[in-house]
């Protein structure tokens, strides 16, 4: 009895010692698949974001810059221009009311084609030619007809123009971020609790209480053999992060679409797709819907083409170019 109480102790003891032996590679493994693909993918993210966020915020920060000298500029040379043909008109002692007409629709068909350039404001934009083809009625100059000509095909250039629902893209864009924040991802960091079936202090010979603990052994210790590569888990500090960039995305999205900027506004729900593709879990059906969405929302046109409208100003302008030219040779001949 004793010489077995010995043997079955040693058979124990190595039992125990495999047991560790296991326990210290499967350590191994997991330190090693924590600093794998998915930590490199998440730290090449954080770079790329706060690259691409400060080349956003330069580049926005210079467009606008550029936008308000650019329109600062245009409107005075407006004003010093429509300064200087009313001083013109002011010196002429032959000058009736038709001048201040022409002079006034000048004014309307240039800061017509500002609206749209600057602004792309094309309702603005139809408003002030329509206004300044009422002037040019009021003239009531059959030489205008060519002026008023090429407003009409303005007028129906414009009306061509498709409409862009900005206020509805934009707030379409805000509701799928409100989605994607409770979306899941395609790994789930779950703690289970360890369990025992052992609830009472083991009883009995020392043949049966080592045989129980062999049972307790089988169901702690788990085999499982996987032909790929195992994956990292994400960390709970790198999952706010990838919820904060995918939210991030979608806000520059937002950004692009009231600047009219649509290679930004495709790249940047491209990138919104491929961190969904990549992270999420594609498999549930919110997820699939979400994606669908911002596939949707991608063909959407966010800077239509613009018409050039200019000329019925160039018309008009060479219409009180050789009117001036006209009376200076009579002037000259009396």
């Amino acid at each position: 009895m004793i010489i077995l109480a010995i043997a079955l102790a040693f058979i124990a003891w190595q039992g125990w010692q495999r047991l560790e032996s296991q326990q210290q590679r499967l350590d191994e493994v997991a330190q090693q698949a924590e600093g794998s693909a998915s930590q490199q993918a998440v730290s090449d993210l954080e770079s790329r974001l706060d690259s691409g966020e400060a080349e956003r915020d330069e580049a926005l920060q210079s467009t606008l810059g550029d936008l308000r000298d650019e329109f600062d500029s245009y409107r005075s040379d407006v004003d010093e221009t429509l300064g200087q043909v009313l001083d013109q008109l002011s010196q002429e002692q032959d000058t009736d009311e038709r001048e201040w007409l022409h002079a006034e629709a000048a004014y309307l068909l240039r800061l017509a084609n500002q609206r749209l350039q600057l602004e792309g404001d094309v309702d603005g934009a139809a408003a002030l030619l329509r206004t300044a083809d009422a002037r040019l009625v009021d003239a009531d100059n059959p030489a205008l007809t060519p002026v008023r000509e090429a407003i009409a095909n303005e007028l129906a250039a414009l009306d061509a123009v498709p409409q862009v629902d900005r206020t509805g893209l934009y707030l379409a864009l805000n509701a799928q971020q409100e989605r994607i924040s409770s979306l899941r991802l395609s790994q789930e960091i779950e703690e289970q609790a360890v369990t025992s079936s052992i609830e009472e202090p083991p009883t009995g010979t020392f043949q049966r209480q080592l045989a129980r603990f062999g049972e307790e052994l089988k169901d702690l210790v788990v085999v499982r053999h996987h032909d790929e590569a195992l994956e990292a888990l994400i960390t709970p500090e790198q999952e706010s992060y990838l919820r904060q960039s995918l939210r991030l995305v979608l806000e520059q999205t937002q950004l692009a679409l009231l600047n009219e900027e649509k290679e930004l506004y495709d790249a940047s729900i491209d990138k919104a797709l491929q961190l969904l593709n990549d992270y999420y879990d594609t498999t549930r059906e919110e997820t699939q819907s979400v994606i669908a969405r911002l596939e949707e929302l991608k063909q959407a046109e966010v800077k239509p083409e613009l018409p050039d409208i200019s000329g019925s100003q160039q018309a008009l302008a060479r219409f009180i170019d050789n009117r001036y030219e006209t009376r200076g040779q009579s002037g000259g001949d009396s």
